[in-house]
């Protein structure tokens, strides 16, 4: 092909890329990529086929791949958010009402599958795990807290609060990550529900 035929076949590759990114990982029609560059139908088949036989693309069955398309999860970890914050204080009854559903970075969960959420933080008692006021958790759902983790639990009476998972030898419970508050304050009881295991922190900066 011409050179100008060359600069087009790049333009169509971006723009089923673009397409793509912000369709979910759907790539474009012939018919819209024969509207997006004024040409037939007929035409913009000939040009993936020609792209396909250069290498640039991938084309079969209607579907275009590429190597950027190859890492656009099609499987995306979806989480909920809530209107209202979670404790790292007091326990608080939190209403539940969903906020959104969002959609993870595989790496921010560390490629795990499963349930999440993403709860906004309010409070002071986990400070010294690096958990602030305002700070936001990721949680997953479903899985084995074992001891040291950083859990989501229902204190049964009270309600929902963020702290550390511990055991001694009357068993599990739940203790404040604050240094400066009394050892008596730290404790946050044994009867309680575990609701999620907290896996990331994400702050402003």
């Amino acid at each position: 092909m011409r050179s100008k035929d060359q600069e087009l076949m790049k333009r169509i590759k971006a723009f089923a890329e673009e397409y793509a990114m912000a369709n979910g990982g759907a790539t474009p029609s012939t018919a819209e990529i024969a509207r997006e560059f004024t040409m037939s139908r007929s035409g913009a088949y000939g040009y993936l086929k020609a792209m396909d036989r250069a290498g640039m693309i991938q084309y079969e069955k209607g579907e275009i791949r590429t190597a950027l398309l190859d890492k656009i999860d099609l499987n995306p970890r979806l989480a909920k958010t809530y209107a209202e914050a979670t404790s790292a204080g007091a326990p608080n009854e939190v209403d539940g009402v969903v906020e959104s559903i969002v959609s993870i970075p595989p790496f921010f969960v560390d490629g795990r599958k499963g349930e999440f959420s993403v709860q906004k933080v309010s409070g002071e008692s986990m400070v010294d795990a690096g958990i602030d006021s305002g700070d936001v958790i990721i949680c997953a759902s479903g899985v084995s807290a074992r001891v040291d983790d950083i859990v989501l639990a229902y204190i049964r009476g009270s309600g929902s609060t963020v702290k550390r998972l511990c055991r001694d030898d009357e068993g599990y419970f739940l203790w404040a990550e604050n240094n400066s508050w009394d050892p008596e304050d730290r404790m946050f009881g044994r009867e309680f529900e575990i609701q999620g295991v907290a896996i990331k922190v994400l702050k402003d900066l």
